[in-house]
């Protein structure tokens, strides 16, 4: 952790208005002087790689639409009231008439995660992970995603598309760095802050684009605006509710305080999502007005979930964590409330049905825009069309921090947990046990799995020679 990165963390703990100054500060200074020398290295880049892009990609084809991909951090499957939530957070997304799905992160934080929803990769084949045996979050040990994997924004701008990307979490920007015309960081910034930018960067354009936003309202610190702050019921001003209180730790995870502590947080979370909500339904009538809805294919999904002591005894028993913690935030775990969030398609192309129950990949994404912009490749990606993907393919989860590696893998109803430093080997039927309490132990089933694992975690040659 670098000095300035020290100071950040101390003072999170202590005043949250003077924490967002100094990280804009932290971004002006690291990230936005940069931006110009950003700009150039990703033109030159893509005048690089087209000769041997051509070979994959069939550039004579002429793509007329915009892309709008929204992924809001922390944002849990559960908790979207059209899934049966009891509180109606959010019914702008619930009137969105597209295709609907259950969609499975590649990873439970957002580094490695952002990465395959901008490449199809998954993160063992992108590279943009952090690595190591008993791991502790450091910026310094972040790997950068492969020079010869190349970004949906890479591929576009290939057909002249303008690029964007806007993002208030630093990790969501720094995984897929310089791979955008234009790209902004604006840390702890409201989703309605990034959204005006996006609209004003919209109105500017002549030409087909992609833009890709990422909204952190819901990441710690949870600060959502005042008319939204209590918008289902009075938050109670309880200690370092915008965090974890002091309830990190198994041994302060009961009583009547915590419990307290549990009802206030998820209040605020959902408050804060139902103000996200609001901002999606007045950007989505930008887009009316504008009359882009027509040709613009609008995706709205998560980077990960986010955990408040869903298995938190469990986490604490079984599974080691370098903090000491359990149950709490997100990148400790491959539990559902991490790893299953939404996935909303609309626009032009798009089927109108919901598909709740199916389960589809973080490394869809990419193909299945391709597909519907009729863009011919011979990607030979990890994901596949969301249309056309088999039911019976397994889903891959992996790349955990905070302790040791903890991969899942999905195989229609049965899911497998396994991390071998902690010495679990799991296996959950997802339609009699979906909240995953009940691990079965079955050695059989586990070697058949761990051979499917082996298989697909195998490195991928890259064939093409994009460097």
């Amino acid at each position: 952790m670098t000095f300035m990165e020290s100071i950040i963390d101390k003072t999170i703990k202590r005043n949250i208005r003077l924490y967002k100054m100094i990280r804009k500060f932290y971004d002006k200074v690291k990230f936005e002087k940069n931006a110009p020398k950003d700009k150039e290295y990703f033109k030159k880049r893509i005048r690089k790689i087209k000769p041997s892009a051509e070979k994959f990609l069939d550039i004579s084809s002429k793509p007329d639409k915009n892309i709008i991909l929204v992924t809001i951090d922390c944002l849990r499957n559960t908790h979207l009231s059209y899934n049966g939530y009891q509180r109606e957070t959010t019914p702008f997304l619930d009137s969105l008439k597209g295709y609907k799905a259950s969609l499975i992160a590649t990873s439970p934080w957002t580094y490695p995660a952002v990465a395959s929803l901008l490449t199809g990769f998954y993160p063992h084949n992108h590279g943009a992970i952090l690595d190591g045996y008993d791991r502790k979050f450091d910026l310094s040990k972040l790997k950068p995603l492969k020079g010869n994997i190349l970004t949906l924004s890479e591929i576009l701008a290939l057909f002249g598309y303008a690029t964007y990307f806007n993002s208030g979490i630093d990790l969501a920007m720094l995984s897929v760095r310089r791979r955008f015309h234009e790209q902004k960081l604006n840390s702890l910034t409201d989703a309605e802050v990034i959204l005006n930018d996006l609209k004003d960067w919209i109105g500017k354009q002549k030409d087909n684009f992609f833009a890709h936003i990422h909204l952190k309202d819901l990441h710690e610190p949870i600060t959502p605006p005042q008319k939204f702050y209590n918008y289902f019921g009075k938050v109670k001003k309880l200690y370092k509710i915008e965090y974890w209180g002091d309830f990190q730790k198994p041994e302060n995870q009961k009583g009547r305080e915590f419990e307290e502590f549990k009802e206030n947080k998820i209040l605020l979370y959902d408050n804060t999502l139902r103000y996200v909500d609001y901002t999606l339904e007045q950007f989505y009538a930008f887009l009316e007005d504008q009359g882009l809805t027509d040709n613009t294919i609008l995706i709205i999904t998560a980077d990960h979930g986010e955990e408040f002591w869903d298995h938190a005894e469990v986490e604490a028993k079984y599974f080691y964590d370098i903090r000491g913690y359990a149950g709490i935030g997100h990148g400790h775990s491959v539990f559902n409330e991490l790893i299953q969030v939404p996935l909303i398609m609309t626009g032009p192309g798009v089927p109108r049905r919901e598909e709740k129950d199916r389960l589809v990949s973080g490394v869809d994404i990419v193909p299945t825009l391709l597909e519907l912009l009729d863009i011919q490749h011979s990607i030979l990606f990890d994901g596949t069309s969301i249309f056309n993907a088999s039911k019976r393919r397994m889903i891959l989860t992996e790349n955990t921090i905070h302790g040791h590696e903890k991969k899942a893998l999905i195989f229609r109803k049965l899911k497998f947990i396994y991390s071998k430093d902690d010495g679990v080997a799991w296996i959950f039927n997802l339609k009699n046990d979906p909240k995953e309490q009940k691990p079965i132990v079955d050695e059989e089933l586990s070697e058949i799995f761990m051979k499917n694992l082996e298989k697909l975690t195998s490195p991928k040659l890259l064939y093409w020679g994009v460097q």
